[in-house]
């Protein structure tokens, strides 16, 4: 392996660690609002990810994700959420892409969407194998639909001002 190769995976491992830092505190600790008596919790933990998955080569983001969000349920009390956390928010970086030169584009913005709603069916899948009740969960679920939308705005905010500093391409993180 030669020297510039090291040098690019090193970028993205450390890259790819301060971001899975970001999803920990943005999940745990900023803005995080429990809800309801599953141990679960509104945060804007997942607009993080989303900026893993449009800056990251699509394997560092998925890990990412999992170590993030994962760590951030067993900090925050939630662990008995870390395994389906870990599974299901590496599956919500499949939506974005990270081949184009600014953050914020069509696929991008539609992307939240879908991963928005995704992640809420996914867990309340997860919720209704854990409870026993699929129709419970449906309902206990509906409020988790605020958490897609905040991460969304925040997604977007961060992702604007990172494109308007020309971030992806003064960091040569432009996928090949």
């Amino acid at each position: 392996m030669s020297n510039e190769e090291t040098n690019k995976k090193t970028r993205l491992i450390v890259l790819a660690a301060l971001l899975a830092a970001l999803v920990f505190l943005a999940t745990a600790y900023i803005l995080h609002i429990p809800v309801g008596g599953n141990g679960g919790y509104v945060h804007v933990g997942d607009a993080f990810i989303y900026l893993a998955a449009v800056l990251l080569p699509t394997p560092y983001a998925m890990a990412a994700a999992a170590i993030g969000a994962g760590l951030a349920d067993i900090a925050t009390g939630a662990a008995i959420w870390a395994i389906p956390t870990m599974i299901i928010k590496p599956i919500l970086v499949l939506f974005f892409t990270n081949k184009t030169e600014k953050i914020i584009n069509m696929r991008n913005v539609v992307a939240t969407l879908i991963a928005g709603i995704v992640g809420t069916v996914l867990y309340m899948l997860a919720e209704g194998i854990m409870i026993g009740s699929i129709q419970a969960a449906f309902v206990m679920s509906l409020v988790g639909l605020v958490q897609p939308l905040g991460s969304a705005i925040v997604f977007i905010i961060v992702g604007l001002a990172f494109d308007k500093a020309n971030i992806k391409v003064k960091y040569h993180l432009l996928a090949a």
